[in-house]
């Protein structure tokens, strides 16, 4: 009998869990539940057209300084940053204060310099297939659609 390959096939979307600078994962502190983040995984329109348009950021700067490389770095923050806000959906028990909305918490959790590590390990763990295998194929055919909001 012939592996039925479509039986397979990674969620589309996933929460992954935020992490301390440790590696610990956060937990709320009233429920002890863990603090996720609802992302787009590598499968998606979302995730591909960002990663491309990262690289393209990239290529485009070494091209303006005559092929350096090193220019294609400067602004790698950045790039991540932006990356990231076009994959997560929401974050999953964080608040900002003063901030709301899911993209407006999303991109200032990203942007503070201070929670870099939590930028760090989700750029790495939004790149990793293996979280998608794990998600709940039920929150894959929610009817995301491949879309944000």
């Amino acid at each position: 009998m012939a592996l039925k390959i479509m039986n397979h096939r990674v969620a589309d979307v996933c929460d992954l869990p935020v992490k301390n600078a440790d590696g610990s994962p956060f937990r709320d502190p009233d429920t002890g539940n863990p603090i996720t983040a609802t992302v787009f995984g590598p499968g998606t329109k979302i995730w591909q057209v960002a990663d491309a348009a990262k690289r393209r950021k990239a290529i485009k700067r070494s091209r303006e300084a005559n092929g350096k490389f090193e220019a294609a770095l400067d602004f790698e923050t950045e790039d991540a940053v932006e990356f990231l806000c076009a994959v997560t959906k929401r974050f999953n028990g964080i608040e900002v204060e003063g901030v709301h909305g899911d993209a407006e918490t999303v991109r200032a959790v990203y942007s503070d310099p201070l929670l870099g590590y939590i930028r760090d390990h989700m750029e790495v763990d939004t790149k990793n297939w293996e979280n998608f295998m794990r998600a709940s194929q039920s929150l894959s055919n929610s009817g995301h659609d491949n879309s944000p909001g």
